[in-house]
């Protein structure tokens, strides 16, 4: 069964029947003034938007790029642990 996205009346992004909104989403809201509607840019510009969301993660890498990777692979590694542990109901790692 494959999931559909849709738009809703507002601008959040629809699943099925429930909104969604990601950790982007969150963090977006919170640093960009309300005036700026952010989502409607991004659907207007995608090829834009994705310019710079990638010049954005290459200058975040340059600068911050060890911490990044160690810290990613600390919550991959504790998601998978966490994964197992409950798929075998006990703690195994």
């Amino acid at each position: 069964m494959a999931l559909t996205l849709r738009r809703n009346r507002g601008d959040l992004p629809v699943v099925g029947d429930r909104e969604t909104l990601s950790l982007a989403d969150e963090i977006l809201d919170e640093i960009l003034p309300e005036e700026i509607d952010w989502r409607q840019l991004v659907w207007s510009y995608p090829k834009s938007s994705l310019a710079l969301a990638a010049l954005g993660g290459y200058l975040l890498g340059r600068s911050r790029g060890r911490k990044l990777v160690s810290s990613a692979s600390q919550y991959v590694g504790d998601t998978v642990s966490d994964g197992f542990n409950e798929f075998f109901g006990r703690k195994v790692l």
